[in-house]
């Protein structure tokens, strides 16, 4: 494959899962703040049908990244791949606890235990944007389609 089709895949992987994350946290926190079980329960059923799209998209965003770091030596590169792996680790038990909210919400109760778990699913959401977004300021960084300055950005 092209460097430049790569390129086009990473990106747009990028922009996938960014978004779908972004989508399940915002719909999640809306749904806790309204506090309607139905409203939950519908969120909760979304997240689960939408799920195939991050579990496509978090994996070509890792094969299309490893292909275009090679074997660099730069720190850049080198903090992404870094940070990949915890986005992946990140990804597993996000899909996890997407699945267990789910079945709580339909199955069970919403209840503390839900709330736990919901909470869970919160930190782990912003901590997988958090570092997707540092990856595609990299990327960009990379790119020079972003100039950094020596104090930071």
């Amino acid at each position: 494959m092209k460097r430049n089709t790569l390129l086009t895949v990473h990106l747009i992987a990028t922009i996938v899962a960014a978004l779908t994350i972004a989508t399940f946290f915002s719909l999640s926190l809306f749904a806790e703040l309204k506090g309607d079980d139905g409203i939950i329960r519908s969120v909760k059923a979304f997240i689960l049908y939408a799920m195939p799209i991050m579990i496509l998209a978090m994996p070509t965003l890792k094969i299309t990244g490893d292909k275009l770091a090679g074997k660099s030596k730069s720190p850049l590169v080198l903090a992404k791949v870094k940070r990949m792996k915890l986005i992946l680790v990140n990804g597993i038990c996000l899909v996890s606890l997407a699945i267990f909210l789910y079945y709580r919400s339909h199955y069970q109760s919403i209840d503390s235990v839900f709330l736990l778990a919901q909470i869970a699913e919160f930190i782990f959401g912003l901590a997988n944007l958090t570092l997707i977004v540092l990856n595609a300021r990299d990327g960009m960084q990379l790119s020079g389609k972003l100039q950094m300055k020596a104090n930071g950005i």
